[in-house]
């Protein structure tokens, strides 16, 4: 018999014996299911920056990114991760959290006077989760991490879609290790949280 995981045929036409998939078809026809759904709705994950006028990718160039697959092969949390980390990686990759004032100004409005929301701890630029990896000039960074996610941050805010599709193992754990390293020196981290 001819194994095919997506069938344009009824199944009831078949004896249940005939029938049969095995785990990796069926983890590829999710997964195909999941790349479809997700390439059709990639507007509504991008991140749309009301500071940035031009994009630098189109969401044809995010949906190329697209690929269920590799996320559950090389996930983006580990599972050896301590909370407090992996709790700080995900306030980086989803980008709600008062950490981050482009967040907190479009949140909750906390000084109607302010029109931009800059970064805290250098005063200088827009604030946001990919401000605070590559572009703080408050915060001293590694060179080498920041090398090991360049792939991913050429995606500027749309970063996240990157990371979390990428396919090396290396890109995150880098990743990883920037978030660590960003939280401990900001003078502004849980505090903001309370």
């Amino acid at each position: 018999m001819q194994r095919n995981p997506v069938r344009s045929c009824s199944l009831s036409d078949y004896d249940q014996a005939d029938v049969f998939y095995f785990q990796k078809d069926m983890r590829q026809y999710s997964c195909s299911l999941w790349d479809t759904y997700l390439k059709a709705y990639i507007k509504y994950m991008a991140k749309n920056d009301q500071f940035v006028l031009t994009p630098l990718h189109s969401f044809e160039d995010l949906a190329k990114l697209v690929d269920t697959s590799s996320a559950l092969d090389k996930p983006i949390l580990s599972r050896d991760m301590a909370r407090q980390n992996s709790s700080a990686v995900l306030d980086f990759v989803h980008g709600h959290c008062l950490r981050f004032q482009n967040f907190a100004f479009s949140f909750q409005k906390y000084n109607p006077a302010i029109a931009v929301p800059t970064c805290l701890e250098c005063g200088l630029l827009l604030d946001s989760q990919f401000h605070k990896l590559v572009e703080c000039i408050a915060v001293a960074y590694v060179t080498d991490l920041l090398d090991r996610i360049a792939s991913v941050a050429e995606y500027e805010q749309h970063f996240h879609l990157a990371l979390i599709f990428s396919k090396s193992k290396d890109t995150k754990r880098a990743f990883h290790e920037l978030v660590v390293s960003v939280v401990e020196q900001s003078a502004y981290g849980d505090g903001l949280l309370v």
